[in-house]
C-alpha cells in the first residue's frame, strides 16, 4: 500500500509539472524535449511576437497559433489558431503541419476534416516527424484493408525507429490483432515492452492484459498488477481502471487511506458511498470524496465529476463545469475525448470560451478548489 501512495504522489507531481509548462510551444514529441519546443519568443512581449509573425517568421506564427489555441495572452480562438498554424505550415514548419493535422482530425474542433488532416500529417511525416508518421499510419489503419494495414505498418516502423513510443505500441497492436500480419503475441509483447519502457501508459496496460488473460504468456496476477500500476502512473485511463479492479479495498482500508490523502482510496470511498457498498448510501459524502480525489489528480474522479455536472441528477447541472473537468481528465487521456465532445455540443461559443478560461485557471492553480468547479448537492 505504501508503494501505491508513492505512485500516486508521482502522478500528482507529474500533473503539477504539466500545469507549469505553459511557455514555449507545446508539441507532441521532440528528441530532446517531449513536452514543448523552446522558442526565442518565450520572454518577448506579445506585440513583438505578432510583428515577427506578420513579417513571416514561421516560429512566431507557430507560437501565435498555440496562443490562440490555448487562450494564452489572447482570447481563445480556434480559427485564428488555425490561420497562424497554416501560415507557418505553408513555410514548411513540421510542428505547425502536425498541429493542423490534429486540429482537422479532432472532434473537439469546429472544422474537422479527415482528408485535410491526412494531407497535413503527410507533409510533416515526409519531413520525418515521428508523431505525424504515427498519425498518418492510423488513417491507413482505419481503412480496415490489408493494403491499409501494410501502409500503416511501414509508417509505424519509421516512427518507432525514432523512439516514438505510441508508434511502438501500435506495431504491437497490429501483431496482437493479426492486422496485416500473422497474429503473434511474442512480437506484440516485444513492441509493447519497448513502448512501455519508453513511458507509454497504453502499452503498459496492454502488457497487464496479456498477463491477466494469459495471451502469449503465462497468467500472472502480480505481473498484471505491476503493469497496470505503471499504466496508471502514466495517466492511462483504462490502466487505472484495471489497477483499481485488482486492488479493491475494504471500507475500513479505503476510509483510512482516503483520510490520509490517497486519491485512489478517495475515489473508491466515493464509489462506496454512491453504491452503498459496505456502508449506507450518502451522496453528500460521495461527492466530497470524489472532489477530494479529483483535485488530488485522480483522472477517473475528474471524469466522474464531469459526468455529475453534465447529468445534473445529483449535483447542480453545469455544462461549463462538466467541460472543465472532462478536459482536465482528457488532457493526457484521449480515451476520455468522447465525453468532452458530447459536452461541447451543449455549449455556445461564448460559454466554451468561458469554460476554457476556467479550465486554464484550474489547471494553473494545481487543481485548487478556489479555482476549480466544485459540485453542489441537490437537496
Amino acid at each position: 500500500m505504501r508503494q501505491l501512495l508513492y505512485s500516486l504522489c508521482f502522478l500528482v507531481l507529474m500533473l503539477s509539472f504539466s500545469a507549469k509548462a505553459l511557455k514555449g510551444v507545446t508539441i507532441r514529441w521532440d528528441n530532446d524535449n517531449p513536452t514543448r519546443l523552446q522558442t526565442e519568443f518565450d520572454n518577448l512581449p506579445l506585440q513583438e511576437i505578432k510583428q515577427a509573425a506578420n513579417s513571416g517568421n514561421d516560429s512566431a506564427q507557430l507560437y501565435l497559433g498555440q496562443a490562440y489555441e490555448l487562450g494564452n495572452q489572447v482570447e481563445l480562438d480556434y480559427y485564428k489558431a488555425k490561420n497562424w498554424y497554416q501560415k507557418a505550415a505553408e513555410q514548411g514548419n513540421k510542428y505547425a503541419q502536425d498541429k493542423l493535422g490534429w486540429m482537422h482530425e479532432s472532434g473537439n474542433m469546429p472544422f474537422q476534416n479527415i482528408a485535410t488532416s491526412a494531407r497535413w500529417y503527410r507533409k510533416a511525416a515526409d519531413q520525418g516527424y515521428a508523431p505525424a508518421q504515427n498519425s498518418l499510419a492510423f488513417t491507413y489503419k482505419r481503412s480496415g484493408t490489408q493494403l491499409g494495414y501494410q501502409k500503416a505498418m511501414a509508417l509505424y516502423k519509421k516512427s518507432a525507429q525514432q523512439g516514438f513510443a505510441p508508434a511502438q505500441r501500435n506495431i504491437g497492436l497490429l501483431y496482437a490483432n493479426g492486422q496485416g500480419v500473422e497474429l503473434d503475441y511474442t512480437k506484440a509483447k516485444h513492441w509493447y515492452l519497448l513502448a512501455a519502457n519508453n513511458g507509454d501508459g497504453a502499452a503498459a496496460n496492454f502488457l497487464g492484459l496479456m498477463y491477466q488473460d494469459g495471451l502469449g504468456v503465462k497468467k500472472n496476477k502480480n505481473a498484471a498488477k505491476e503493469w497496470f500500476q505503471k499504466a496508471a502512473e502514466s495517466n492511462n485511463y483504462q490502466g487505472m481502471q484495471n489497477y483499481l479492479a485488482l486492488n479493491k479495498l475494504t471500507y475500513q482500508q479505503a476510509d483510512t487511506l482516503a483520510k490520509a490523502g490517497d486519491p485512489t482510496a478517495q475515489l473508491q470511498l466515493c464509489h462506496m458511498y454512491f453504491n452503498g457498498d459496505e456502508i449506507d448510501v450518502s451522496y453528500k459524502k460521495a461527492i466530497h470524496w470524489c472532489t477530494q480525489s479529483a483535485t488530488g489528480g485522480q483522472i477517473n474522479a475528474q471524469h466522474d465529476l464531469a459526468r455529475m455536472f453534465f447529468g445534473g441528477l445529483i449535483v447542480k447541472q453545469s455544462y461549463e463545469s462538466a467541460y472543465v473537468w472532462a478536459k482536465i481528465a482528457s488532457t493526457n487521456n484521449r480515451d476520455m475525448d468522447s465525453l468532452l465532445n458530447t459536452i461541447k455540443q451543449e455549449l455556445s461559443k461564448e460559454k466554451t470560451a468561458q469554460a476554457e478560461r476556467t479550465y486554464r485557471d484550474c489547471l494553473n492553480s494545481k487543481l485548487s478548489k478556489t479555482y476549480c468547479p466544485i459540485p453542489t448537492l441537490i437537496e
